[in-house]
């Protein structure tokens, strides 16, 4: 941040010019690391700058995961975006985008299971290259008991189908959040095919 004021408003309304000390002092909480420990009011525009990003979903449509079997691979251009998976009885692999950074924290995109995963259908989700699970990346859903990853090297989620009662049900989502260098947090919410089953699982491959 380059504050240039040389001079400021008093709660009486009164002008003060700034001398050398004060544009030091302004410089110094500027530029250095600062800590509050009281309530602060902000009454203007608060201006974040660095790793926080907030994403806004636009009216452009994310990518198709078509039911073939093979690799669909997701690039920085996904995220902000839905993506839908048609992924119904193959085993089909999605690689989320490579090598995030500190810049894309807050960047998000959401994969909604369009069919019900049956039969020999696995849809699995690899965090790409450099990447791993938040540990406080979640599973949920009915017969799901996998819930959370089980080591900070995990970077798969597998989920496996069934013919009768499937855990990833039509309308299962899930959100994908960078939450930090090199990190995602998952939120899989499985919406059962009849009962459900235990067909999430977290690894490392």
């Amino acid at each position: 941040m380059a504050n240039s004021k040389t001079q400021v408003t008093m709660n009486n309304g009164s002008k003060v010019n700034l001398g050398d000390m004060e544009k030091a002092a302004i410089k110094g909480v500027e530029q250095g690391s600062n800590v509050f420990e009281r309530a602060n009011v902000i009454k203007s525009t608060l201006q974040v700058q660095g790793i926080a990003n907030m994403t806004s979903y636009g009216d452009g449509s994310g990518s198709t995961i078509p039911d073939t079997a093979g690799t669909s691979s997701l690039d920085s251009t996904t995220f902000g975006k839905t993506h839908l998976s048609l992924v119904n009885d193959v085993a089909r692999l999605v690689i989320l985008p490579t090598n995030v950074g500190a810049s894309d924290i807050g960047k998000k995109l959401v994969i909604n299971q369009g069919p019900s995963l049956v039969g020999s259908g696995i849809l699995d989700i690899s965090t790409g290259a450099g990447n791993t699970l938040a540990m406080n990346s979640w599973a949920g859903g009915i017969g799901v008991t996998k819930f959370r990853p089980i080591g900070d090297a995990n970077n798969r989620i597998t989920v496996t189908g069934a013919d009768t009662n499937s855990a990833l049900g039509a309308g299962s989502t899930l959100t994908v959040t960078v939450v930090a260098a090199g990190e995602y947090m998952t939120e899989l919410q499985c919406v059962p095919l009849g009962t459900g089953n235990d067909a999430v699982a977290f690894s490392t491959k």
